[in-house]
């Protein structure tokens, strides 16, 4: 229960403070029994018990519910606070406290209001006046909401990613056009922004004689926005109407981590009831609906006497809303363009994951076009293809082999009745006894396949969990930190996981954390807020055991698969590519991957269909490092 503070105004009148004498004999009832029942009958509503004179109580009953209509459901608490002596005359006063307890933290509405009674036919009896309502006659009490300003969602420099940017709200206003061409302007106004004419024009057509039906909101910014404009000086019923509305940069901008904000849907309300009702802004997605509690604020209020006729008000009590500190989240601005743009052209769904290894700061987490506002960065579910051979060369380090141990490359090797080869394309050179830094550097899968028996299920899941997979991350949005079995159902299943397909999978940002916790030398735990406090790795990576996985996909661009990354500007570049097959087609469709370091930081490219990793996500990383290292 929470401790209220109590705003007291004006009593509307004083009663006179004596002690309470005993009744004459022969008189019902006593004045501060018939406090009492008033005080209880004004508090729940029901007054049809009370003993009234000069009205009724039904008439009263009726008066209070017509003066606290405006309140909703504030409850109320009537208190007694004193009860005079009854005079000669057979009269006296008492005193009542009228206590609103409203929504919220902060000073509840109190009113001191005078009570008179009398002998009336024998018995105490209460004087039924307006003004034991709290309010003169003829005025009544309105609660209205003072909402609060949402807080912004800062990049990790603290300029403002979403933020109230100026918008056009687009519909038809019915009230400024004739109701018979209503549907025609309609139509004309969706055509104009490339939308359904018949569907608008429906919905116009069912709206209420006075509604505004909107069409469609674009940002004051948008050049579709200002054309549209244009359009609708032309459309007879045609409204542009100014707004704000909490806007990422453009649409696209690091979606959808940043989520949206609109009002309270009905589902949202009943799920809580105490905290949202119809009209509220909250946050719908991403971090905005995640963090809702913590942008949104507490909104103020304001308690008015409201005159019925002339609908003058008088403001009883008012509290000023409290808008919360903004949230500062780990993006960079700057790095997250670039991430958008390297994207920018790749029409499968597709992402880029930028984190800085040295504090695990997710410093770009951007999805492409093709995934169509889906977050496959973070909760996409994709075999990693070769990129998880980082795990199965971790597992025989740990078994005693060196970048510089020799293992066999097969042009193709059989598990079980199930035949695996290598990549199409691959160097005859690399095949035969080769060192494993030459068989990463090249993606041999036979030379890894054909260690099977030296990479147990349970020790790769190990090895997987100490580079991030399947770690526990903690963040405010849903995320997938990747999967690895700790058996297998087949020899073939288990040789598949070697390779990164079988039963494993990774989204793309935990792919970013595998090659984050390489160039850190330990295991990275990601965080999209600044200044979050993440749990403790659930892994355990040695600094020598990251530094020969470095060595190794330093081969992979110096020597093998993403040598397009070998002059790029800046430090030098680190990498590993992958494809994973998938789907029933002949030849198999194929995921590619590319994970790279680069100084501070660690990515991952994913494509959901594409050639290899080197030819159609490997240009993207390019793209994106060459862009960081010039800006």
């Amino acid at each position: 229960m929470r401790t209220r503070r109590r705003s007291v105004v004006p009593a509307l009148a004083l009663a006179l403070v004596v002690p309470l004498a005993a009744c004459e004999p022969g008189i019902g009832g006593s004045p501060q029994e018939v406090a009492d029942q008033v005080a209880a009958g004004l508090e729940s509503g029901e007054l049809s018990g009370v003993p009234l004179v000069d009205g009724t109580a039904e008439a009263a009953q009726e008066r209070r519910e017509q003066v606290y209509a405006g309140l909703g459901e504030v409850p109320l608490q009537v208190d007694v606070l004193e009860v005079t002596e009854a005079g000669e005359d057979n009269r006296a006063e008492a005193t009542l406290r009228l206590t609103w307890d409203l929504p919220g933290e902060g000073e509840d509405l109190s009113q001191e209001v005078p009570l008179r009674m009398r002998v009336s036919e024998g018995d105490w009896a209460a004087s039924w006046q307006h003004a034991l309502l709290g309010v003169p006659s003829g005025q009544v009490l309105q609660l209205q909401q003072v909402p609060a300003t949402r807080a912004d969602v800062l990049d990790a420099e603290g300029d403002p990613l979403a933020t109230s940017r100026p918008v056009w709200r687009f519909g038809i206003d019915k009230t400024r056009v004739p109701a018979a061409e209503a549907e025609d302007a309609a139509r004309a106004l969706a055509e104009a922004a490339d939308l359904d004419p018949e569907d608008y024009a429906a919905a116009v057509s069912a709206a209420g004689a006075e509604a505004f039906v909107e069409l469609i909101t674009y940002r004051q910014s948008d050049d579709e926005g200002r054309a549209l404009a244009g359009d609708v000086e032309g459309i007879e019923g045609a409204a542009a109407v100014e707004d704000e509305q909490v806007l990422g940069p453009t649409r696209t901008f690091a979606q959808p981590l940043l989520g949206t904000v609109g009002q309270a849907t009905q589902e949202m309300i009943e799920g809580r009831p105490e905290e949202l009702e119809p009209g509220d802004v909250v946050g719908l997605t991403g971090v905005q609906a995640a963090l809702d509690e913590e942008l949104r604020g507490e909104p103020g209020l304001a308690v008015l006497a409201v005159d019925e006729d002339s609908s003058a008000s008088e403001t009883l009590l008012e509290r000023d809303p409290v808008t919360p500190d903004p949230v500062r989240l780990t993006l960079r601005t700057d790095l997250q363009r670039a991430a958008e743009e390297a994207l920018a052209d790749l029409e499968p769904p597709s992402s880029l994951v930028a984190i800085d290894h040295t504090t695990g700061d997710v410093v770009a987490m951007a999805n492409g076009p093709g995934s169509a506002g889906a977050s496959t960065a973070l909760s996409g579910q994709y075999p990693p293809g070769s990129t998880f051979k980082l795990a199965s060369a971790l597992v025989l380090l740990r078994g005693g082999l060196t970048p510089s141990s020799t293992v066999r490359c097969e042009p193709s090797l059989t598990v079980d009745g199930y035949s695996f080869g290598n990549v199409t394309g691959y160097p005859e050179s690399a095949l035969g006894d080769i060192t494993l830094e030459t068989a990463m550097a090249n993606s041999c899968n036979t030379a890894l396949i054909g260690e099977l028996d030296e990479i147990p299920m349970d020790e790769l899941a190990e090895a997987g969990a100490d580079l991030g997979l399947g770690g526990v991350w903690d963040m405010p949005v849903t995320a997938f930190s990747g999967a690895v079995p700790e058996a297998a159902e087949s020899d073939t299943e288990h040789a598949a996981s070697l390779i990164g397909q079988g039963q494993v999978l990774a989204s793309p940002t935990a792919m970013a954390v595998v090659a984050a916790s390489i160039a850190h030398g330990g295991t990275v735990v990601p965080r999209v807020v600044a200044d979050q406090e993440v749990p403790e790795p659930e892994g355990s990576l040695e600094p020598e055991e990251a530094a020969d996985l470095r060595t190794m996909m330093r081969a992979v661009v110096t020597d093998g698969g993403a040598q397009l990354l070998a002059d790029n500007p800046g430090p030098e570049v680190l990498a590993k590519t992958g494809t994973a097959e998938f789907g029933s087609e002949d030849p198999p469709l194929t995921h590619v991957w590319i994970v790279g370091i680069q100084g501070d930081l660690a990515v991952a490219v994913f494509v959901e269909e594409g050639e290899f990793g080197s030819t159609t996500a490997g240009p993207v990383l390019d793209e994106f490092l060459t862009e960081v290292a010039g800006g």
